[in-house]
């Protein structure tokens, strides 16, 4: 088995099918078909179920697929430092969208006094779609927050922040409420599986509560400004609305008996190997 037969293969799973990874990889479809039985026979797998003429990747495929992602991954950094002969090594980090304002800055601040010559490549989403870039090996680690639900990937706990509940200084609600009694006012939540919504959903839950967001966002940015307009009470990162905050346009609302701390974690794949410039700045990202 060679690296065609597995870039041909991850083609497959990434396009959905034969036809569409052949066309990407610019080849005839009879010899992307012939690529993968001759993976499935060489080693006596099934990697795809043929239903009603599409391919369904099988069980056994989607852990093949992960594993042929990382040594790819790891040949491309091979070769792309061998050709700049070290000269200009690179860093591929994904940052969930909290910490990208609250700790990327100064870490990136530090790379660069640290090890002028990397050149980093910054990705910043969700905790959930950080952890699906490194497992398929599109990162070289990550810093997050939340709840990590992979298995392929090793985290590492580095710090910590929380989520308070914050409104427009002229909002009329008390001080300190209930979680109950929050409820029931209007709120501006982030999108459902975003890392500060599922913290809030957690906490309803253990309180047998339920609500339906009057606005919901997948922009922080979009949520502050609802509330800053009187919208509502927002859920967002105490380090995200610190500003908005100490100026007395957000007021922060006490919510009782509720814990809202959350866990930062560094992240990377357990198959992972890192050049000795990726692990200086991953272990400096563990120091944050």
């Amino acid at each position: 088995m060679t690296f065609r037969h597995l870039k041909i293969f991850v083609a497959v799973c990434e396009c959905g099918g034969i036809t569409k990874a052949a066309e990407a990889l610019y080849m005839a479809q009879p010899a992307v078909s012939t690529t993968i039985a001759e993976l499935e026979k060489y080693y006596k797998v099934v990697l795809f179920d043929r239903i009603n003429q599409r391919l369904v990747i099988t069980d056994i495929g989607k852990e093949l697929y992960l594993k042929a992602k990382d040594i790819l991954s790891g040949f491309e950094d091979f070769e792309a430092f061998a050709n700049e002969g070290g000269s200009n090594p690179s860093v591929r980090i994904g940052c969930s969208l909290t910490l990208g304002k609250t700790v990327l800055p100064r870490f990136i601040k530090q790379m660069k006094c640290e090890i002028p010559t990397v050149i980093p490549t910054v990705i910043i989403n969700r905790t959930a779609m950080i952890e699906k870039a490194l497992e398929c090996g599109d990162l070289d680690f990550g810093f997050v927050e939340g709840e990590i639900t992979s298995p392929h990937l090793n985290a590492v706990t580095f710090g910590g922040d929380r989520i308070v509940a914050v409104c427009a200084s002229d909002y009329d609600i008390a001080d300190s409420v209930t979680l109950e009694e929050l409820t029931r006012h209007p709120l501006l939540l982030r999108e459902n599986g975003s890392a500060s919504r599922n913290l809030f959903d957690s906490a309803l839950a253990s309180a047998h509560l339920t609500v339906k967001p009057m606005v919901e966002s997948v922009s922080n940015q979009c949520l502050i400004s609802a509330a800053i307009g009187g919208l509502g009470v927002s859920i967002l990162p105490e380090g995200l609305i610190s500003d908005v905050v100490r100026d007395g346009t957000l007021k922060v609302i006490n919510v009782a008996n509720t814990n809202f701390s959350r866990t930062h974690y560094l992240l990377i794949h357990k198959n992972k190997k890192l050049n000795s410039i990726q692990m200086q700045a991953y272990q400096m990202c563990s120091h944050l």
